[in-house]
């Protein structure tokens, strides 16, 4: 049994892992491999859960980060349903003919039963085919062969050349609250925080509403952010920005930290529930002659804005 856990090709000890759920702190567990891995929370947080369901051993030697989450959860619903010998069936076929008629139909009504239930919780019935359209990309054929790239990676502008299924890691601007970090992390996080050299950032003049980072959002979801404010009831919120100098022939850029505020629960959440395809800061942009900002990743470092999440956060 391995002492460490493969994500993205990063080593990571089980023992901090497991010490973290015991004081159950998994937002801090999922943060750690997130932020130490350079995967988006959705991957930590399922890896985070093999922990619980004491699955982990398992995938000793795959990198987790390449494992197919979904058929993880498939398979462990289903695979204890062992089938019915063949040769007892044949032996006891004129005693319990009709016995193994209704057998068989209490078997076939639990795997409806447990498809819907994995459907509806697990993969969730929006994202049906968002999951279809990945796995066709991973099985479809293709003369090279390779596997479809995690999302967070692939919307970062990585490219693959031809026999490999990964590419180089990218620089990850996403700030990081160093409050939940465990305490051997915490320091290099706080050192690549004093390189950043936040002091010499230029306040924005200029920035966007929360109705314009939202409306940029959603373009850069392709709509998929609609569905979690109408949904899940939930809006952008935007922090403080600061002037990006890569403007690329815009009229402004700034970066700026956003956040997911529950208009039912009048608090901030950490991500939409299903599947997390936001980051916490993005570049926004007006480009020149227009009056429309718009989004993308974000390409320069910014310190963490906790006063944003203090601001909404919700009162007792």
């Amino acid at each position: 049994m391995n002492k460490t856990i493969l994500v993205n090709k990063i080593e990571i000890d089980k023992e901090i892992i497991i010490d973290l759920i015991k004081q159950d702190n998994y937002d801090g567990a999922i943060k750690l491999i997130a932020n130490r891995a350079n995967v988006k929370l959705k991957t930590a947080r399922d890896i985070v859960q093999m922990f619980e369901e004491g699955d982990i051993d398992l995938f000793d030697g795959k990198d987790l980060f390449l494992v197919d989450y979904d058929e993880v959860s498939l398979s462990n619903s289903t695979v204890r349903q062992e089938p019915v010998p063949s040769s007892f069936l044949e032996v006891e076929k004129d005693k319990s003919k009709g016995a193994g008629s209704k057998k068989g139909l209490i078997i076939g009504l639990a795997v409806l039963v447990i498809g819907f239930v994995f459907l509806r919780y697990v993969v969730g019935f929006n994202h049906i085919g968002h999951h279809l359209s990945e796995l066709a990309q991973v099985f479809g054929k293709n003369d090279e062969g390779t596997a479809a790239l995690d999302a967070d990676t692939a919307a970062r502008g990585s490219s693959l050349e031809p026999g490999v299924t990964r590419v180089a890691d990218v620089e990850d601007f996403r700030p990081v609250d160093t409050n939940l970090l465990a305490p051997e992390f915490k320091s290099a996080e706080i050192a690549k925080i004093k390189n950043a050299q936040f002091d010499k950032l230029i306040p924005a003049k200029k920035s966007p509403t929360d109705e314009d980072a939202q409306l940029a959002l959603i373009y850069l979801t392709n709509r998929r952010l609609t569905d979690v404010i109408i949904e899940q009831k939930l809006n952008i919120k935007i922090g403080k920005c600061y002037e990006n100098p890569k403007k690329e022939g815009n009229q402004h850029c700034v970066s700026c930290m956003i956040l997911l505020y529950n208009r039912e629960k009048k608090t901030w959440q950490e991500a939409p529930n299903g599947e997390n395809f936001l980051d916490n800061a993005y570049d926004f942009y007006l480009p020149e002659g227009g009056d429309t900002w718009e989004a993308k990743s974000l390409s320069m470092h910014i310190p963490y804005d906790y006063a944003l999440f203090k601001k909404y956060e919700g009162k007792d």
